[in-house]
């Protein structure tokens, strides 16, 4: 069947925003695909935004790409009848708060590119994160589902997250997709496999746990950015208690060679990496 355009007036259903919606609301343009419909543009200004699970009776299955850049955006729900979402589908807006829904499994490069994102919940059926999805926002915190095998390039780059678990299922971990974070706690579980240049490169980690799975670790993956003046001490962490570690030139990946590559917890002290087994 050839596929069809529908445009079509998207209500918004979040708070005092309804009232405005029936007057601005949203026009979004589908596409049929099989009998399932594609969001695949829109135009207008909102701030509220809960994507409907069908129109005219058919399943929503799809954001596509761009659907929704630049449009002012602050919260989003994305319903369990979403599939896909693809590259760049929300990205430029302010989107501080996002749900996406359980049967969501990929997550498209820039999708929520360049937002003010401070709450996200991911769904239980996620299992790939685009390169760069979620880049450039202010997430304090992330839950990881046990879905997920694979974590692009730049994935959570340039946020504000200080601890993080990622799960055994997460097998591949791409260049820098946590670095310049605040991470000072890491703890990977058994089944991690290949975690790849700069993955958290310039943050500040003092605890990290590696799992017996890693079988290919790459360069610079814990090393931290001085961004200190050099006539200052090169002062590279601090603790939760505001104790100030200093850098040394027992480096992560030297020590951690030097130690068989062994799995286990290390810890960052004043002398430099430690090994608690």
């Amino acid at each position: 069947m050839k596929n069809r355009l529908f445009p079509v007036l998207l209500l918004l259903l979040l708070g005092p925003a309804f009232a405005q919606a029936q007057a601005n609301g949203l026009r979004i343009t589908v596409e049929e695909r099989n009998g399932e419909l594609a969001i695949i543009g829109s135009q207008g200004t909102v701030r509220e935004l809960i994507i409907p699970a069908e129109i005219n009776g058919m399943p929503v299955t799809t954001i596509g790409q761009g659907a929704f850049t630049m449009r002012g955006l602050r919260n989003v729900i994305i319903p369990d009848s979403v599939t896909v979402i693809e590259e760049q589908a929300f990205s430029y807006n302010e989107i501080t708060s996002l749900i996406i829904g359980n049967n969501v499994t990929t997550i498209g490069q820039k999708a929520f590119f360049s937002n003010k994102l401070e709450r996200l919940v991911l769904g239980e059926s996620v299992s790939e994160i685009g390169m760069s999805a979620f880049a450039q926002n202010i997430l304090p915190e992330i839950v990881i589902p046990a879905s997920v095998s694979y974590i692009g390039a730049y994935a959570f780059f340039m946020n504000r997250l200080r601890m993080l678990t990622l799960p055994g299922s997460v097998i591949i971990i791409g260049e820098g997709a946590f670095s310049t974070n605040r991470l000072h706690t890491l703890v990977m579980e058994n089944g991690v496999e290949e975690i790849g240049d700069g993955v958290f490169y310039n943050n500040r980690l003092t605890s990290i746990t590696l799992p017996a799975s890693v079988n290919n670790l790459g360069k610079k993956v814990f090393e931290s950015r001085n961004t200190l003046r050099s006539s200052q001490p090169p002062v590279d962490y601090v603790t939760e208690r505001g104790e100030i570690l200093y850098t040394t030139a027992n480096n992560f990946d030297t020590y951690y060679a030097a130690n068989g590559n062994k799995p286990g917890k290390y810890t960052f002290t004043r002398e430099g990496w430690a090994f608690e087994g």
